[in-house]
């Protein structure tokens, strides 16, 4: 996963705390607080956990690009999630789930209730189909539709992606918008600009603004 590779990257270089929301632009709260609710089940989105929640920041640099995580626990799960502009990783910490001392023939099963668990509905309804390997061990990949181009989604539940990192569970989901091709500038999100989870007005070509037809 390359954004694994940039969040190394970003945390080589520090991440910053956040006192409150306010310390965010207003959009990139916006877009942020939107895809918490489009992503997760109610009630495991860090912006609707009971307990409290760590968040810090990293501005982005020419080396990597700009993210917001967010620490928490929920339901005993420990949970740091990185969000990109385009994407959030989900990371379980291994005291809370460790699937590689689960016994082999265990493990896709406890990786799919705990998918089913933290993720909305709207993806994990009738369970959750990953297309797993033959062994599930340290550096093993998976998706529910690996074939698929992320850049090409027609909704983030299309596909939703897995893996074993460091000895954790991971899931990686892509905040892709249906009307854009491709994703977003990363370097340019916490920063105040033009929103992006907003469909543009069409507007004709060629038609300056405020020309009208003669009626005849």
């Amino acid at each position: 996963m390359k954004w694994l590779d940039d969040i190394k990257t970003a945390q080589s270089e520090g991440f910053d705390d956040l006192d409150g929301r306010d310390d965010l632009p207003g959009q990139a709260l916006a877009e942020s607080r939107h895809w918490a609710r489009t992503l997760f089940a109610q009630g495991k989105s860090p912006y609707d956990a009971a307990c409290p929640v760590r968040r810090k920041v990293h501005h982005a640099t020419k080396a990597a690009p700009d993210f917001l995580r967010h620490e928490y626990e929920v339901d005993g799960l420990r949970l740091s999630i990185v969000e990109g502009r385009s994407f959030a990783l989900v990371i379980l910490a291994r005291p809370s789930l460790d699937v590689l001392a689960l016994p082999e023939d265990e493990r896709a099963a406890a990786i799919s209730r705990v998918a089913a668990a933290l993720f909305h509905p709207v993806c994990v309804s009738g369970g959750v189909c990953f297309r797993f390997p033959a062994r599930i061990e340290e550096g093993t990949f998976f998706s529910t539709n690996p074939d698929l181009d992320p850049r090409l989604l027609g909704a983030w539940q299309d596909r939703l992606d897995g893996g074993i990192h460091c000895g954790e569970l991971v899931f990686l989901a892509y905040k892709h918008l249906p009307w854009m091709a491709g994703f977003a500038d990363p370097f340019a999100w916490l920063r105040e600009g033009e929103a992006i989870d907003r469909k543009p007005r069409f507007r004709f070509p060629f038609r300056k603004s405020g020309a009208r037809r003669k009626r005849r």
